[in-house]
Parts: structure tokens; C-alpha cells; sequence
């Protein structure tokens, strides 16, 4: 169907914002291209590091050996810079990976490690530095270089395109693990470090769905077309279930085990340092679930604000997105209402069906989330150190009902968008 003429009211900014979309469109969240799992030269010495310092990092520590491999790497930082993008990603992965591993040494961590600020291994830092300067990403690992360069399909082929939908579970694995599971331990940190990446990489694969039901329902509502409106939110309520559901399915506490997750995994992840010459000033926190893009496309499509606590903390949590994507989500914030008022306005009850069934299980992901969200913090209700990843939890305190708390915030935050009215809110 031809679109209308543009109602006089449609906002300025939307053909622009519509063009930040395109350099997503494939793959949403995730690199445009399958990760590369091989590196030319001395490159792959460290990407071969990180497997083979995984006994290690469940022993004595890794520390003495990433010195004696950065005194053999020497200064290699002219030579990053003639790699081909995708080799500068998956040599930014890796030199992350280490930097993680060096900063924490062993797991599990002691409480001591957590005020600690090492003396990195000097030419691997200033590599790292390098290449995280050149992709406008602070320094230390964030969820793109932990996770979202760090995985591989057996349907994909390393370094070529790839479409988001090819993504799928049972192919996606981690590329390079960290830890090891040795003989007759039955608590496979391996398996569950693996399980950890997918559960991200597999959900951000489900939010490209999101991101594109959210451009056509821009376009719809900027174009005042109700026929595309509709079929545009009635698209983003599939998405957004599908991504949903993925996050939960892989969340299930008989596959990411709480008690190992807390001990084990959680930490790595966590970088708690400040920036270099900034004493005083805020850390860097690391790669965090605040990152995931797909929730906070999802936000923006329904016209959920920011202003509670953990709001602002995904809000904050741009700073460690790739620069196109950080350019979308600023940019879409002003006119994150757009869709709502179209809805409102002149959009007609079917559209209207959607967006409340797309806000009612967003919803109930964040009720889901905080359930389950408890429970890993909790662990086996012993005191346990704890990175600090986005909320700022304080290491060695309790954390469930803090947790509970941004949560609560965060759900009335989301049910406030509801188009029942105020005299009929959701069950939270």
C-alpha cells in the first residue's frame, strides 16, 4: 500500500534516524561479520594463550606466564594496525580475554583482588589500549569483546557476512574458553562459561528481529500508515517474545548452574578499575547484561524512559557498545515516544493489541529476570566476592534485595507505558 502524505506533526528527526538503523540491519547487536578464529603471525600466540593458560587460571594463577608471553610479543601495536577489521576484532577479543585473566589471576577470587590495581604486562596493555582507542571502546573487556567476539557457528563461516536468523541454538558455541573442566570434576566450568556466552550471543541474534520491527513501526508511525503499523508492532510483539523466551530458556537454573556462576564465571567479567589518569574517577565495569542491545531497542519501540536507577545505568551502559550502535540508542532516545503517540492517536485497536502485548512481556521479562536474577546472587547463601558489572554492587555484601530493588524500579518503569490507564495496572 502507498504510504499517506507525512502528517504535518511527525517529528523532523525520524528520516535520520531511520538511515542509523541500516549499518544494523543484518545482524543487530552482533559483529556484521562471523567472528575470525585465527590470526596471522605472532597474533594467534594469543589467542592459543587463552586455552592454555586455563589450568592455570583454576591453579596457581596466570600472572608469571602473561609476563613471559608479552617479553616474547614485544611491541606489536604498528603491526595491529595493518590487520584487516575483522582481525582487529578478533585480536581486540583476545588481548581483552588476557587483560580479564591477568586482572584476576585465579578463581576464585579473593576479597583482596578486588582493591587491587596490577601492573599489566606492558606490551600487551598498550596493544590493548591501542586497539580500544580505534574502536572508540573504553578499556577493558565489555560485552562485545568478552562475548560477542568471541563465539563461532557450524553454519557460519569465520570473517564472511551472515544474517542475524542464521544464528540459531545447538551451533553456536564459545570460540575461546578460559577455563578447563579437569578429569573427573563433574562441575565442567568449561560447559558453563560456554553456556554463559550463549545465552548472550543467542539472545543479541533474537533482538536483530526486535530491531527491525522497531524500524518499520518508526517508519509506519512517522509515514501515518496504519496498515504497516500494525503489521510493524504485531512483528515486534513476535520479536520480542522470541527474544524473551530465548534469555529464559538458556537461564534455567539446571543449566547455568547459580552456585558456579557466582564463584566462577560472574567474576571474570567484572573489571572494577579506574580509568588510567582519572584517579578518583568512576571504574570501568566490564562486560555487563546492562549491554544487551535487543532489551534496550525494546525499551525505546515502547517508549520506556530511563530515569529510575538502573535506567540510568543502561543508559550508561552505551559507553561499551560499538560506536554505530551507541549512535542509534542516543539518537532514538528523544524520539523514543513516536511509536506511543502514533499508537494512541490514530492507530487503531489492532495496533494498539500489540504494543500492549509487546510492553505487557517485556514486562514480564523484567519480573522473570528479577526472580531469577535473586537466585544467582544468592547462590548457596554463603558471603561470596562479587564484580561490580554496571549496578555497582558492593563486593562481599548481600545483594539479592538490592538486586530486587533496581528490578522493582526498573518493572514499574516499563508498566508505567501501558496504554490500559493508570486504574488498570498489571499484576507485577
Amino acid at each position: 500500500m502507498p504510504h499517506a502524505p507525512v502528517s504535518p506533526a511527525a517529528p523532523a528527526g525520524i528520516p535520520a534516524l531511520l538511515t542509523l538503523f541500516q549499518p544494523l540491519a543484518r545482524t543487530g547487536f552482533l559483529p556484521p561479520t562471523a567472528p575470525l578464529l585465527d590470526l596471522p603471525g605472532p597474533f594467534q600466540r594469543l589467542l592459543d594463550a587463552i586455552a592454555a593458560l586455563a589450568p592455570a587460571y583454576q591453579g596457581s594463577g596466570v600472572r608469571a606466564a602473561l609476563l613471559d608471553l608479552d617479553a616474547a610479543l614485544g611491541d606489536r601495536r604498528d603491526d595491529a594496525r595493518q590487520l584487516s577489521p575483522a582481525q582487529q576484532e578478533a585480536l581486540l577479543s583476545a588481548t581483552a580475554i588476557l587483560m580479564h585473566l591477568f586482572r584476576w589471576n585465579a578463581v576464585p577470587v579473593p576479597p583482596v583482588r578486588f582493591q587491587e590495581r596490577p601492573a599489566f604486562p606492558p606490551h600487551l596493555r598498550a596493544l590493548f589500549r591501542d586497539l580500544s582507542a580505534a574502536h572508540d571502546l573504553p578499556a577493558c573487556g565489555t560485552m562485545h569483546t568478552l562475548k560477542y567476539l568471541n563465539w563461532r557457528s557450524d553454519a557460519l563461516t569465520p570473517g564472511e557476512p551472515y544474517h542475524a536468523g542464521q544464528v540459531q541454538a545447538g551451533q553456536v558455541r564459545i570460540a575461546h574458553n578460559w577455563h578447563v573442566t579437569p578429569a573427573g570434576d563433574d562441575r565442567d566450568l568449561a560447559g558453563q562459561l560456554d553456556l554463559w556466552i550463549q545465552t548472550f550471543v543467542l539472545t543479541e541474534a533474537r533482538g536483530q528481529a526486535v530491531l527491525t520491527a522497531a524500524a518499520q513501526a518508526l517508519a509506519a508511525a512517522h509515514h501515518h500508515d496504519r496498515p504497516a503499523l500494525e503489521a510493524a508492532l504485531e512483528a515486534l510483539h513476535a520479536a520480542v517474545q522470541a527474544m524473551t523466551r530465548q534469555i529464559n530458556a538458556l537461564m534455567r537454573f539446571r543449566v547455568v548452574r547459580s552456585d558456579l556462576w557466582r564463584v566462577f564465571i560472574q567474576p571474570t567479567f567484572g573489571w572494577g578499575l579506574p580509568v588510567d589518569g582519572v584517579p578518583g574517577g568512576p571504574v570501568l565495569e566490564g562486560a555487563s547484561g546492562l549491554q544487551l542491545g535487543g532489551t534496550q531497542v525494546a525499551d525505546l519501540a515502547l517508549g520506556v524512559g530511563f530515569d529510575s536507577n538502573l535506567g540510568r545505568a543502561l543508559r550508561h551502559s552505551r559507553a561499551s557498545m560499538t560506536p554505530p550502535q551507541r549512535a542509534l540508542l542516543n539518537a532514538w532516545e528523544p524520539q523514543r515516544n513516536v511509536i506511543r503517540a502514533a499508537v494512541l492517536d490514530w492507530g487503531g485497536s489492532r495496533a494498539r493489541d500489540a504494543f500492549e502485548a509487546s510492553l505487557d512481556d517485556l514486562r514480564l521479562w523484567r519480573v522473570s529476570h528479577r526472580e531469577r536474577g535473586a537466585v544467582y546472587l544468592r547462590g548457596d547463601g554463603r558471603e561470596h566476592v562479587m564484580a561490580s558489572t554496571g549496578t555497582q554492587l558492593d563486593p562481599g555484601t548481600p545483594h539479592e534485595q538490592a538486586f530486587r530493588d533496581l528490578m522493582n524500579e526498573r518493572i514499574g518503569e516499563t508498566q508505567a507505558r501501558t496504554l490500559r490507564g493508570p486504574d488498570r495496572p498489571a499484576d507485577l
